[in-house]
């Protein structure tokens, strides 16, 4: 989460409200802090975001992972199996408007990729104890 998930989505928020196609590149763009002014950056970062979110979503089904808490990721969970796959549609459909490179597109899609880790964090994560995660 902390280093694909969390990053990635990051960088689809920001073109929400900055246009990656107006964004100068940095002085030197391989050193950039901002992934849309990066070497690889504009809409190229948005889209290569997006993929990086519908390929982690992949990862998120392999066995042997743990939760945060030490639990087993819930392999075996309906919903975990569903809610993993709504992530992997959002990444996608994000990925297809940055292709289009269109910002309104964008915005429309970001509130799936919202709505996509709400629904996992919701179900799995927002618990009362860090023991309760991932039941």
């Amino acid at each position: 989460m902390k280093g694909i998930l969390y990053p990635s989505s990051n960088v689809i928020f920001a073109a929400q409200t900055e246009n990656p196609a107006e964004v100068k590149p940095a002085a030197d763009p391989a050193m950039a802090t901002n992934p849309l002014a990066s070497t690889y950056g504009k809409w190229q970062a948005v889209e290569n975001s997006a993929l990086a979110i519908a390929e982690a979503a992949i990862l998120l089904t392999i066995g042997g992972r743990k939760c945060s808490n030490g639990l087993d990721v819930p392999l075996k969970n309906a919903d975990w199996m569903k809610l993993v796959q709504g992530l992997r549609d959002a990444g996608m459909k994000v990925y297809k408007a940055a292709q289009a490179k269109s910002q309104d597109d964008i915005v429309a899609t970001a509130g799936d990729l919202t709505e996509a880790c709400d629904s996992c964090h919701g179900r799995f994560r927002e618990k009362p104890s860090i023991a309760e995660r991932c039941k």
